[in-house]
Order: structure tokens, then sequence, then C-alpha cells
């Protein structure tokens, strides 16, 4: 079971607390920090939890449950040790339509308390669904850890400022980005080292240098192999600024979800014999969207720069006088060799790399092969998976040494990475009729047999896949920004 998180302002719900031991003092102190209207009930109490109630003027009786009280209730929070007393309570609750939390039994509770942290008007919350309190305090932990030390100071500042910046920047993609920049440039910097003064003559002199108007610009960024941990923090970065975002088919929901909510998304994956968009068309959205003065993010999987149209789709915009970045990433080649333990080049073997992507046409041509099969180069082939029974025997024949290794590794950097090994000989007989799941990447060169020995990271050998984004339609944007 999932919990959907909602930050409710509570001064109006009423509070029903049934025990008073350390577990519901807990949640009471959780309730007084948000200003609830409290009730408690309970048989006996613990000194602490009267005390607390006390100072914070909490309506105490000492009884024991009674549907009773249940009267003019809008929450019911159950924190005693006897788990009939709790069940008869959720019972009670939910038939007079009041929700109900019975601590540690998501089962019978309508509700969780979610991990929070709570600075001021900043509040965070982490759940695990009920399923690992541990985990969640783990999590609140490093949230906590993760927090800018003085961010009072930014909540104070932002109030501070916010007025003026909302009167005079009356376009949302205008104040969205320079609010953007002010946190995480030199005036966010000065904020946290709290150097309020100082940081609000540099933040006056940005505001009076912005403009209220869209401002197009276009970013090309490498989404890396897979792994989320392994795009870049600018590429973070400027996907939070995008007001488009244009992504390929393997880009991970993970890494989408690094993007703004409201942001207009638009899967413009390839694969075989199966384009939803023509690069034409992509170059076309490109450009269109830029245009009308949006913040562009075309995410590529793995390095933008390499067998990626960047040159096509940076000549799309190249003569609207619109700023464009390209993001480099690591690509899905080194990634493939460091997950399955092949280094790339060798003192010893291959001492240099070449990356290709063997097309069609390239399959029947003769002296193609001898220049590939007569260099001492590693060979890393992209997009090519399907024809390697077709590419071995064309290098054997242009003289490639028959027992020179090869590798293909599926899905690399994700949790369903699976790497195989033949040698180009042996490759018809072990993986004729195999079809390697996308996106794979063969690697041929003496650097495969490292694999056995550098290998490092364990594999999960049951048929699962890369789980592709699910479908995504054109969203409009709402108007809401500080």
């Amino acid at each position: 079971m999932s919990y959907f998180p909602l930050f409710l302002d509570i001064g109006n719900i009423k509070f029903l607390v049934i025990g008073a031991g350390n577990i519901a003092l807990a949640k009471l102190e959780t309730l007084v920090e948000f200003n609830a209207n409290v009730k408690v009930v309970a048989k006996n109490v613990m000194k602490p939890t009267l005390e607390l109630m006390q100072e914070n003027e909490i309506l105490f009786a000492k009884d024991a449950y009674d549907k009773k009280y249940l009267e003019d209730i809008d929450v019911v929070i159950a924190a005693t040790d006897d788990d009939e007393v709790n069940e008869r309570i959720s019972k009670d609750a939910k038939k007079l339509g009041i929700i109900v939390n019975i601590v540690d039994d998501p089962n019978n509770s309508d509700f969780i308390f979610g991990s929070i942290v709570k600075k001021e008007n900043i509040t965070i919350s982490a759940s695990t669904s009920g399923m690992s309190p541990v985990l969640a305090r783990l999590l609140k932990q490093r949230i906590n850890k993760s927090l800018p030390q003085n961010l009072d100071l930014f909540n104070h500042f932002i109030l501070k400022n916010k007025d003026k910046v909302r009167s005079h920047l009356t376009d949302l993609q205008a104040r969205r980005v320079f609010w953007q920049e002010v946190f995480e440039g030199v005036v966010g910097s000065e904020i946290e080292a709290g150097n309020i003064n100082k940081a609000q003559k540099l933040f006056d002199s940005k505001f009076l240098n912005t403009k209220n108007e869209k401002q197009a610009a276009v970013y090309f960024i490498s989404s890396g192999p897979g792994d989320p941990e392994l795009i870049t923090l600018k590429a973070i970065n400027l996907l939070s600024r995008a007001d488009v975002v244009l992504y390929d088919r393997l880009v991970s929901e993970e890494i989408l979800s690094f993007a703004r909510k409201d942001a207009i998304k638009i899967n413009v994956g390839k694969k075989r014999d199966f384009h939803r968009f023509k690069q034409n068309e992509i170059n076309e959205l490109i450009e269109d969207y830029a245009k009308k003065g949006n913040i562009v993010a075309r995410l590529k999987g793995g390095d933008a720069s390499i067998f990626a149209h960047l040159s096509e789709e940076i000549g799309a915009i190249k003569d609207l006088n619109i700023p464009y970045q390209i993001v480099p990433g690591v690509t899905a080649a080194s990634a493939a060799g460091a997950m399955a333990g092949i280094p790339l080049t060798s003192r010893d073997s291959n001492k240099s790399v070449r990356f290709l992507t063997i097309y069609e046409e390239d399959l029947f041509d003769a002296n193609y092969f001898e220049n590939l099969a007569t260099s001492n180069d590693s060979l890393v082939l992209y997009m090519s998976s399907h024809n390697l029974e077709v590419i071995a025997k064309n290098l054997i024949k242009a003289g490639k040494e028959k027992t020179t290794s090869l590798a293909v590794i599926e899905q690399a950097t994700t949790p369903y990475q699976k790497t195989y090994t033949t040698t180009l000989q042996n490759f018809e007989k072990d993986f004729a009729k195999k079809e390697f799941v996308s996106p794979s990447i063969a690697i041929i060169g003496d650097i495969v047999n490292f694999h056995e020995s550098l290998k490092w990271k364990e594999e999960n050998l049951e048929g699962v896949y890369f789980k592709n984004p699910r479908k995504r339609t054109e969203k409009k944007e709402v108007t809401n920004a500080s």
C-alpha cells in the first residue's frame, strides 16, 4: 500500500489521542509543533506526557476509551498498548467516518505519520508506507544532514523579498528562474553563511537587472547510461529549469523526476523499426518551443555528443540567436565496461578504443571491416547487437583472430544488467538465437578477458528488463512560483 502525502492546515481539525505513554507522547510532540487542536483520553499518564499537555493547554480526560469520546472529532490516533482496544477504536472511528491512525498498525489505519523535518515554515516528510519506521527515521536523518544549516535564514529572506519579486516579475518563467539562480548562486551562498546584508545587496543588484519576460534557452543534457546517480549535478540543475523536456526512450523515471512536475514532457525516443518522431520532427519541436520563449531541455541517454544527432539538433536553433549549452555525461561505453569489470584500454593488449555503430550498409563493406580487423583498437559497438553474428563473421573474414573475445552488456548500470561473453568464432554457437535487450553495448578485444578477474557487480540472472518511463502527454503550465 502506498500513501498520498498531503500538507493540511489543521487549525480547524479536532484530534483525539487515546493513550498517554511514550508512543502517544511522540505523536503529541508532533501535533503541538503544528498547533493542532488536541484532546487526550487515557487511564494512566506518564509525567512527561502530563507536562507536555499542561504546557500546551491540551484537554485531558483520565478515563478508559469509550465511543462517546469520538463525538465531534475529526481525526483519531490510537496509541494504547492493548491490541483489542486499538482494533475497537479503529472500527468505531471508521463507522463514524472519522479517519484513524493505529500506531504501528497500517492495516487498521487510514493514514500514517511520516518522519518529519520541520524548520519554521519548511516541512519535509519521509514515509515507507508504514513498513519500516527505522528506515523512515534514517531517511529523515539524511534529509536533515543534506539541508542548509541556516535554512531558517532562507525562509526569512524569501518572506522579506517575495512580494517585491512577485509584483515586478509577473512572468512566471522569469520569476522562477530568478529565484532558482538566487538560491543556487552567490546570493544563496551568502545567506547560508549568515551574511544577510551582503546577500541583500547582491539580491537587489540582480533584481534590478532581471527582465520581466521569458528568456528562451536550449540545454542538450546527457542523462548518463541509466543509473540516476551517474547524472551530473549540472544536468540536474539545468533540467530543473526547463519548461519543456524532450527525452529519449531509455531515460528513466528517476532521472525525469529531476524535472519540474509542471514541465511539458515529450517522449521523442526511438528504437529499431519504430520512431515516435523522425529526426527532422524532433529538430522542429526544439525550434518551435524555443521560438516561443521556453527553456528547452533535450534529454539524451548516455552522452549527448556520441551517436545522438547533436549537430543536427543544434543546427535547428543555431541561427535563432538563442543561447544553448551542451552538458556532457557518462557515455554508455565507459559505463558498460566499468560495470562489467572491462577496462576499455590496456597497455598489454588494446591500447586505444574505437566507438562504433554499424549500419546495414556497413555490413557489406569489406574495406570497412578490414580496417577494423587490422587495428589493435578495442571496439565498442552501439546499437548493433542485432547484427553481431554478421559482424563477428565479417571480422574473422577480414583477418581478425577467431579467438578474439566479445562481450555484450545489456542494460548497463541498471539493476537489470547482464553480461554475456564469448569469442568471435563461438558467437553463432552461443548466441545465434539470442535477442539482446535494449540498450546493449558490445565490446570486442582482448580487454574482455579482464571480465572474469575484475568483475565486481553482482548481476540479476532472472528475466527482468529495463523499466521505461510511462507514457506522458503534453501538459500546460500552472502559474505558481514564489
